[in-house]
């Protein structure tokens, strides 16, 4: 069913030695025809056309073109509106299974420092302040959020808070 075929060469008279294309639009009616409406496979007809086609080529020309073999059948195969008989049974259910769920582990106990200086907003924070915050108003309010504003000594936090934020290795 498949045989080598040769590779295409620019034929004489080409302009800019540019490949000519092989389709003509007699070749192109003709695959249309063998593939629709007769039902060829498009190595079929690439055989038909000659040895320059490949089923490839075919399966492009006809994806270029618009035409879909698979719409084309189905709109062959569907009976007519009127004859359709209404479905008696409903369609299975397909149950979707998750995977299990652990179930939830209790949260550490919180080591609470109580703040080393004067809680206050992100905005009014000074620089060189402790940015540990202090308590959580919620989503959409964070700009209300408090934060610890100890001295920070050069670094993000306090002491007292940096002792919670950073664990050296042991």
């Amino acid at each position: 069913m498949f045989s080598s075929r040769p590779t295409i060469t620019p034929r004489d008279g080409a302009a800019g030695g540019r490949v000519q294309s092989a389709w003509t639009p007699e070749r192109e009616r003709r695959a249309v025809r063998l593939y629709l409406l007769e039902g060829f496979t498009a190595a079929e007809v690439a055989d038909v056309l000659g040895p320059t086609f490949s089923r490839a080529a075919v399966i492009g020309k006809m994806r270029r073109l618009g035409c879909l073999k698979r719409e084309a059948r189905a709109v062959l195969a569907e009976p007519p509106a009127e004859s359709r008989k209404p479905r008696r049974c409903s369609p299975r259910r397909v149950e979707v299974r998750l995977p299990p769920q652990r179930p939830p582990q209790p949260l550490p106990p919180l080591r609470e420092i109580e703040p080393t200086g004067t809680p206050t907003t992100l905005a009014c924070l000074p620089h060189g302040a402790c940015r540990w915050p202090i308590d959580d108003p919620g989503s959409g309010r964070m700009h209300l959020a408090r934060f610890c504003g100890g001295p920070a000594d050069g670094h993000t936090y306090c002491a007292a808070h940096r002792a919670l934020a950073v664990r050296y290795p042991s």
